[in-house]
């Protein structure tokens, strides 16, 4: 049997060390203000979630237009067929997402906290 030797005991915490570092991390809490990303007809707009705004998006088949109110974020029409993204409803927290495939916008929340409960199903 070989013994371990102070190297071996050094590597050992250099890596738990590395390990704690990294959970540490990912756990912090990095977000800053969230703000709401919209792009469309090439342009990229960057709006904070916490200032009440009213944006009219020109798109291929008509209008859409994005309130932000009371720090969420929602498409309340949209010139579109099917109104999926008048549908899909309001925005508040990182990483959530509305599209108007059709006008050929998409707006996302970025920064701020995520929303609760993690991954989701999809995800495994």
């Amino acid at each position: 049997m070989r013994h371990l030797k102070t190297l071996d005991y050094l590597i050992f915490l250099l890596a738990l060390s590395a390990v704690a570092a990294s959970a540490a991390w990912s756990s912090s809490d990095r977000s800053g203000e969230a703000m709401v990303e919209v792009e469309a007809a090439g342009q990229k707009y960057v709006l904070p979630l916490s200032v009440d705004t009213d944006l009219v998006l020109e798109g291929p088949v008509g209008k859409t237009v994005l309130e932000i109110h009371d720090g969420v974020a929602a498409v309340t029409h949209s010139d579109c067929r099917d109104n999926i993204c008048v549908a899909a409803g309001g925005i508040s927290h990182s990483s959530e997402w509305i599209a108007c495939l059709p006008n050929r916008v998409f707006i996302r929340i970025t920064g701020g906290k995520s929303s609760e409960g993690g991954a989701d199903a999809v995800a495994f």
